[in-house]
């Protein structure tokens, strides 16, 4: 049976406008394997139910259908979700777009993906989580999954991302343009290819960083690769060092 969460414990509502809703992950939650979270599943065709086909970059000729996914986390614009601090050991699919994710603002640890975050929805915050460890599952061995074809703003704050195989934060897809990229105050560390890569971004902005010691898996390893079609570039208060190729590559 697929494990279903949407455990709603917060809306905010004006008038009939649902703001958001907070959505509660609790420790030992069936929160495993593989996760979809997305706004519906399945479809009705003839009176039956009929998963969806959804575009993910981890998939074959890049489809999947839901029914694929372990865990289903029905999630709707605006909502956020809480995760308890731990371990899980998942690989994660974010189809929803405008939703945060992050761990209880009351626990000290981060809640800790050890698998692979695919973002394929827009304006999605990644908000003190922690990404790390080595491949697992259907992991693509990178942390963040960046996906350029669907997504124009993206934040990634407060986040851990350490020990990935390849990359920590990974741009994705073959086309596609994202406005603005915004990674801040966030620790990128000892990751196999690059602490971060960008390319097709108009506005990169990277604060308030730790970017260290990244490229263990690849002698061309960098702690910030930025490549082609990166119009704008703003970064201050950053600790870049100790990366294994250059700590800032821009590629001419």
């Amino acid at each position: 049976m697929k494990n279903v969460l949407a455990v709603v414990i917060v809306a905010v509502v004006f008038g009939v406008l649902v703001i958001g809703a907070e959505i509660y992950i609790p420790a030992d939650a069936p929160f495993a394997g593989t996760v979809l979270i997305a706004e519906s599943f399945y479809k009705i065709v003839d009176d039956v139910q009929v998963p969806l086909d959804i575009a993910v970059w981890q998939g074959a000729n890049g489809v999947r259908n839901t029914d694929w996914f372990d865990t289903h986390i029905e999630a709707h614009p605006g909502d956020v979700i809480v995760l308890d601090p731990g371990q899980y050991k998942v690989d994660v699919w974010i189809l929803t777009p405008r939703i945060t994710v992050t761990t209880d603002a009351d626990a000290e640890e981060m809640a800790d993906i050890w698998g692979t975050v695919e973002v394929d929805a827009d304006g999605v915050i990644l908000d003190r989580i922690a990404v790390t460890g080595a491949r697992k599952n259907m992991s693509s061995g990178h942390g963040i999954e960046v996906n350029r074809e669907v997504i124009d703003r993206i934040t990634i704050r407060n986040c851990h991302i350490e020990e990935n195989e390849w990359t920590g934060i990974h741009i994705i897809g073959p086309r596609g343009k994202i406005s603005e990229l915004r990674v801040e105050d966030c620790q990128l560390i000892a990751n196999g290819m690059d602490g971060m890569d960008a390319q097709s971004v108009e506005h990169l902005i990277i604060t308030g960083c730790t970017i260290t010691d990244n490229g263990w898996n690849l002698e061309q390893g960098v702690g910030v690769r930025i490549g082609s079609y990166v119009i704008s570039v703003e970064m201050h208060d950053n600790i870049i060092a100790q990366n294994r190729f250059a700590d800032v590559y821009h590629k001419e």
